[in-house]
């Protein structure tokens, strides 16, 4: 019974992100917009974190909520900078090609539209309930119900990609490359905080500094978010 939980668990860290979107689109829903993600994304990550707590004794080894280590602090802060260039270079080659995503360019325009807390809303919301999801839940508790680390981690990886189909074809390689580091990451320091910590530099960057570089080269976008 318990390790039928665990599995239910385990649909609803890998299905919730996806359903969610679809649900925002079919009902045109601004997919920033806090109520729906406060009921629905934080929500998913408590179930699965309950779940976890009901269904193992060894939950919180399992989705990786020790103390962080000074060397899984070092980790993170390297997967941040690694996944920092891939995007970034990534970006780069797209401007210097003439091909910038037209959806990727529209969620930074809707970001600038946002306040700047309702942003940092967005981020720790993506940050925290995407972890919960995708690397503690997912490899965290998925190992031991496949009997794989390995496959577990494709699951993650192959999930995690294909939940950010809505920012366009072009931006799944840098965030398929961002989702095999963080997987290494937790695969290697078997930490949750180090993943969060890592995701939220570079989220960071991306929810907060990017959006105001691109406003500052589009000056319609800068005019709609004044």
């Amino acid at each position: 019974m318990m390790s039928l939980l665990l599995y239910l668990g385990l649909f609803a860290a890998l299905t919730a992100a996806p359903l969610l979107i679809a649900s925002l689109k079919l009902f045109r829903i601004n997919s920033f917009s806090p109520v729906p993600r406060l009921t629905s994304s934080w929500v998913a990550a408590i179930i699965v974190l309950v779940i976890s707590a009901m269904g193992t004794s060894s939950w919180r080894a399992y989705l990786g909520l020790e103390w962080l280590t000074w060397q899984s602090l070092g980790l993170a802060i390297l997967a941040a900078v690694v996944m920092c260039l891939v995007f970034g270079t990534h970006r780069y080659l797209q401007g210097k090609l003439g091909k910038e995503s037209p959806k990727l360019i529209r969620h930074y325009q809707n970001l600038m539209c946002l306040p700047f807390s309702h942003r940092c809303f967005v981020l720790a919301t993506a940050v925290v309930t995407e972890e919960v999801l995708y690397r503690g839940y997912a490899i965290g508790v998925g190992q031991h119900l496949f009997g794989s680390l390995w496959l577990a981690c494709i699951v993650s990886v192959g999930a995690f990609t294909l939940t950010h189909f809505g920012w366009g074809l072009a931006h799944l390689l840098p965030v398929f490359a961002a989702a095999l580091v963080l997987t290494l990451l937790f695969t290697f320091t078997q930490n949750l905080w180090a993943c969060i910590i890592a995701h939220a530099l570079v989220d960071a960057i991306g929810f907060l500094v990017a959006p105001a570089i691109v406003a500052r080269r589009r000056p319609g976008a800068a005019a709609r978010a004044g």
